[in-house]
């Protein structure tokens, strides 16, 4: 039968099909079907908004099965009004957070997630962020004892265990974006690096001269390790301690990745008198939303006070982080101030 599909390339499928099934767009009337390097993944409509292109295909029919975990929990009909909409996938895990009338149904909520992702092993609840590091406070609800995983995106294999290492499986776009403008021979920093998303996809498909890596977690810079070697990369140098010490202990850098949205602000100083002129920050905040252009000010005048510029390339938000506020990503560019007009 004929079918409207999203063509793909092969390694991006699997993380662009589980979100299709999150978003409810997954035609699952119809099996996937492989095409050369590309995969065609069947959709329930062209209205879209992404950047792959859409063929209409023979595709070989196949009975329905369940993909919205809701439709299938067994609990109060009154209560699944309170049944999170959305939740992330890392590898074979799934971390779901659950509003406090739901903590009586968390295990056979569990369960039904099981059921309708038949290649997770583990659903956990997160329960918030605790310590220094800001790790998620874990509690499995079903499957397997175990959060360890491989998760991918992108052709890059990424080993992490989320109960110990922060990993936000959402910004695999944005990772790519950024590892799209990475220069050849470019010194790249990435001052709050995890197990590695940003430095290993960068050091895998672009071209830079090194990338140092870095992070106060342990078990972040054990897991980035382990993942140069999985992904056969060589042009990584991870570094554990405080990155806004070390970072002065660095050659300049042409481009300085900040992906630590609730405290990149006070390392911002650190980075820029780090960073060459005609530079790049990536740089990511959580914040009110009325609030983002007092935040660019500050920016603005720190680089001010070391007779310097800055200027703002690009800027998203990129996903609703409470009924006010919103996580934002920044591309700033640092310039003599003498070279620029004001921002």
């Amino acid at each position: 039968m004929l079918a409207t599909c999203l063509k793909v390339p092969r390694e991006k499928a699997e993380s662009i099909r589980r979100r299709l099934i999150e978003s409810g767009l997954l035609d699952i009337s119809f099996r996937i079907k492989g095409q050369g390097e590309f995969i065609l993944i069947p959709v329930v409509s062209k209205e879209i908004d992404c950047e792959y292109e859409f063929v209409e295909e023979e595709l070989q029919s196949q009975e329905k099965t369940e993909t919205d975990y809701k439709n299938i929990v067994k609990m109060p009909a009154e209560l699944k009004d309170y049944l999170p909409a959305s939740y992330d996938i890392i590898g074979e895990v799934i971390i779901i957070k659950l509003d406090e009338e739901l903590q009586e149904y968390r295990n056979e909520i569990g369960n039904a997630l099981l059921k309708v992702h038949p290649n997770i092993s583990t659903v956990a609840e997160d329960r918030g962020v605790k310590g220094e590091l800001r790790v998620r406070d874990l509690n499995i609800i079903a499957g397997k004892d175990k959060t360890e995983t491989m998760h991918t995106e992108h052709g890059v294999r990424l080993l992490l265990d989320p109960a110990y290492v922060y990993f936000n499986p959402r910004l695999a776009t944005e990772r790519h974006r950024i590892t799209s403008l990475v220069k050849d021979d470019e010194i790249v920093v990435d001052m709050f690096a995890g197990v590695g998303p940003y430095s290993v996809m960068i050091a895998k498909y672009a071209k830079p001269k090194i990338v140092f890596s870095m992070d106060l977690n342990p078990y972040a810079i054990d897991y980035l390790k382990r993942n140069i070697e999985i992904n056969k990369v060589e042009n990584i140098i991870p570094l554990e301690g405080d990155s806004a010490a070390m970072i002065h202990d660095l050659p300049p850098a042409d481009r300085i990745i900040m992906n630590l949205p609730h405290s990149a602000h006070e390392f911002f100083y650190d980075a820029l008198t780090c960073l060459n002129p005609g530079g790049t920050i990536h740089f990511y905040t959580i914040c009110e939303r009325d609030s983002l252009d007092s935040i660019f000010a500050k920016l603005s005048m720190q680089a001010r006070s070391m007779g310097s510029k800055i200027t703002i390339d690009r800027l998203e938000e990129l996903k609703t982080y409470s009924p006010t506020m919103s996580v934002y990503s920044a591309d700033i560019r640092f310039s003599d101030l003498d070279l620029v007009d004001d921002w």
